[in-house]
């Protein structure tokens, strides 16, 4: 009975290993496109809240680098401007164990979008002071 079942280890290995490495490397293609999502919205938040405290009406010059993403294949970003600034970023990431499986149609799609409303610190800082003194003159009074 022993002897009819000496392969078995071998069998199971030679099925289980190769599942268990593609969930891996799954897993971390994964965290790959989380790693820049995050990123994407750190560097439009960023983008979106300095052309929010800009100054005056003009458009936005805020250049987003779209460059040095670590797993997106193809990436554009654009930025809109007038009361309320939107910046968003676009890209693709197609996971190399899907795609040479044959299925053309793994494509990772990943867009990021950020909003800021324009602001003008310094006319804020203004009218609160406005306000404060005003306060300040009917309390004295």
């Amino acid at each position: 009975m022993k002897r009819e079942l000496e392969g078995y280890m071998t069998l199971e290995a030679a099925m289980i290993f190769p599942a268990v490495f593609a969930l891996v490397i799954m897993v971390l293609y994964a965290t790959f496109f989380l790693y820049d999502k995050c990123r994407m919205t750190q560097d439009l938040y960023t983008a979106a809240y300095r052309q929010s405290i800009a100054r005056g009406d003009s458009t936005p010059d805020v250049k987003i680098d779209t460059s040095n993403f670590f797993m997106l294949s193809s990436c554009s970003a654009e930025t809109g401007g007038g009361s309320d600034i939107t910046a968003s970023v676009t890209g693709e990431m197609a996971p190399a164990l899907l795609t040479e499986t044959g299925d053309e149609g793994a494509v990772w799609e990943l867009k990021v979008t950020m909003k800021a409303r324009k602001t003008d610190p310094p006319r804020s800082f203004r009218r609160f002071r406005r306000i404060a003194a005003i306060a300040q003159q009917a309390v004295g009074d």
